[in-house]
């Protein structure tokens, strides 16, 4: 199975009068959801596609509750989930004058664990044409793509 990229035209954010120049980025070549999830998982265990969406909805109600209380959540070898903050200070000289009116929203993190990390080490990589991609709503915004390079399909090896 190799991994999706594609050529990205990026501006050095060091030094934005530099001329903009192209680097590997990451390719969405689609989306999944969870049924198509459920099916598929269920289709390797004893358990039905609505068995796995009762899990996977009471999973996805119950990470931002304890998130909320300041858990890290852990499946196990997946990874955790925790939150960081986001803050408009410079930072101050004592503790004492940092108050909860210096947060300004909250980030979820997601940490993979090792051996999620390993299961996805020296994969083989396949360049597309980024005109055939999903749009990343986080990337559409910021950058454009060169299209001159070759599509390839996702195999199920």
């Amino acid at each position: 199975m190799a991994v999706p990229f594609i050529s990205r035209l990026r501006i050095n954010p060091q030094n934005k009068k530099a001329p903009a120049k192209y680097y590997p980025a990451a390719a969405c070549i689609a989306e999944i959801g969870i049924n198509q999830l459920a099916e598929e998982i269920s289709e390797s265990t004893t358990l039905t596609a609505t068995d796995i969406l009762g899990v996977i909805n009471s999973l996805l109600r119950i990470i931002p509750k304890y998130l909320m209380l300041g858990y890290k959540v852990r499946l196990d070898t997946f990874g955790a989930f925790k939150f960081g903050l986001k803050t408009n200070c410079k930072g101050y000289n004592t503790a004492k004058e940092v108050t909860a009116n210096d947060i300004t929203g909250l980030k979820i993190l997601f940490l993979a664990d090792s051996m999620m990390k390993a299961r996805l080490q020296k994969p083989q990589y396949t360049k597309l044409d980024a005109r055939f991609l999903v749009e990343d709503e986080e990337e559409s915004a910021s950058s454009s793509s060169d299209s001159s390079s070759q599509q390839n399909e996702p195999s199920g090896e």
